[in-house]
């Protein structure tokens, strides 16, 4: 009776603990979108690096999509800039983001993760994303390097740290951030391989905001 009244006890203390950590994650997230530090000095990429990192995010207004790029950038570019994401108006409800400066492999799958989970909206937006994977990424497994790909967030997803993954030869990936490797699905991917509606080099004449 005594060691099932302390097994509660550990319960319900790690409970406690759990549910600590996770606020001050919440709140330490919710300060640093609104944090406009940035790095001193020379910090800004001027060169443009060639890449084919596109994301196309449907049935969000033009506000709401400038906000949330402004606060991706505001948590991660306080110490050095990681994204300079740049915003390309479709329509009055479709953008696409280009990186002009590239961004690591990590740092795009973040990105994608919270447009379609962002702080501060009470719903998700339609993204689908694209990219050639390189050995050095992070969760690149062989299988998958040196391909194209499209990234998007399942439909059925329910731990919101995940990105989902097609080659072009459809092939699934599972990339769990807090597993921090890639997980090949056993079936075929939830969203067979669609070519990008558009190139990046197809947006470069076009009006466009970049964010920092």
């Amino acid at each position: 009776m005594k060691q099932q009244y302390l097994f509660i006890v550990y319960i319900v203390i790690v409970g406690i603990v759990i549910f600590i950590l996770w606020t001050k994650l919440k709140n330490l997230k919710t300060q640093s979108i609104s944090d406009t530090i940035r790095p001193l000095g020379d910090g800004l990429p001027t060169k443009t690096i060639i890449n084919d990192k596109l994301v196309i995010v449907e049935n969000i207004d033009e506000n709401d999509v400038k906000r949330i790029l402004q606060e991706f950038c505001n948590a991660y570019n306080q110490k050095s800039f990681e994204a300079i994401p740049r915003l390309t108006k479709l329509s009055n409800t479709k953008f696409a983001v280009t990186f002009p400066f590239d961004v690591d492999f990590n740092i795009y799958c973040f990105f994608i993760n919270y447009l379609n989970y962002p702080i501060g909206f009470d719903r998700s937006f339609k993204i689908i994303a694209w990219a050639t994977t390189k050995p050095t990424d992070s969760w690149v497994t062989e299988n998958i390097a040196n391909k194209n790909v499209m990234l998007y967030i399942s439909e059925s997803d329910t731990e919101y740290d995940n990105v989902y993954l097609t080659t072009y030869d459809n092939i699934g990936y599972k990339l769990g951030f807090a597993r921090g490797k890639g997980e090949q699905l056993p079936d075929r991917p939830e969203k067979d391989f669609v070519k990008p509606p558009i190139s990046a080099g197809e947006l470069e004449a076009k009006i466009y905001t970049d964010f920092r």
